[in-house]
C-alpha cells in the first residue's frame, strides 16, 4: 500500500482561502484531471478534521465505497458509514492500515497540518500536485510552517492547455543534492 497525495493548490501554494473556501477551483472542473484512474486504485482515504468539514459542506459523501479516517483529537459526530474518527498517532493510525490488508492505496486528502505529519514521518510515497494558475494573495498553505526539510523525485509533468500544471512526484532522498531531472511526460 502506497500512501498518495492528490491535491490543486495555487501558485503561491495555497489549497483554501483564509476562510478555508475551495469555490476558486471550479473554473477547472471542467477537465479529469487523471482524478478517475487515481481514485480506481485508492481504498481508503485518510484527512483532517477540517478537511472533513468542509467535504460534508460539498453536499453528499464523496467516498462512500472507500474506508475514511478523520484525524481529530476531539469526538466526532454523525460520520459517515465506514468512516472512523481517530484520536490516535499517525503511526498507529498507518500500522492499522497497513494491518487491514487494503487491495489497493491511501489517499491522504488534506489539509496542509496532515500533509505535514504524514511527511514528517515519512510516509508519503507519491505527491500529485496540480498547480493552479491562479494565485490567491492568502490562504490555507498546502505545506504549512514548519514544514519538514527533504527532497522529492520528479516522476513526471503535465500541463494542460487551460494552465493547470500537475506535477508528480516520489518519495526522494535519491536526488539529494537536486540535480535537474528529466520530466518523462509533458504536455496533454
Amino acid at each position: 500500500m502506497r500512501f498518495r497525495v492528490y491535491i490543486a493548490m495555487s501558485l503561491d501554494g495555497c489549497i483554501a482561502t483564509p476562510d478555508g473556501a475551495v469555490d476558486w477551483l471550479e473554473p477547472f472542473f471542467d477537465e479529469d484531471y487523471g482524478y478517475e484512474s487515481f481514485v480506481r486504485d485508492i481504498s481508503c482515504v485518510v484527512m483532517g478534521r477540517l478537511t472533513y468539514q468542509q467535504v460534508l459542506d460539498f453536499g453528499a459523501w464523496p467516498y462512500p465505497d472507500h474506508d475514511a479516517y478523520v484525524l481529530s483529537r476531539s469526538k466526532v459526530e454523525g460520520l459517515p458509514p465506514r468512516t472512523t474518527a481517530w484520536s490516535g498517532t499517525v503511526d498507529d493510525l498507518c500500522r492499522h492500515i497497513r494491518e487491514r490488508g487494503f487491495e489497493g492505496d491511501c489517499w491522504l486528502i488534506g489539509g496542509g497540518l496532515t500533509i505535514r505529519e504524514f511527511d514528517r514521518l515519512r510516509l508519503i510515497d507519491e505527491y500529485q500536485v496540480f498547480v493552479m494558475p491562479t494565485l490567491l494573495g492568502e490562504g490555507v498553505p498546502l505545506f504549512p510552517s514548519p514544514f519538514p526539510a527533504g527532497s522529492l523525485q520528479l516522476d513526471s509533468v503535465t500541463a494542460w492547455d487551460n494552465g493547470v500544471v500537475r506535477l508528480l512526484y516520489g518519495r526522494g532522498d535519491a536526488n539529494p543534492q537536486g540535480t535537474p531531472t528529466e520530466p518523462v511526460e509533458e504536455g496533454q
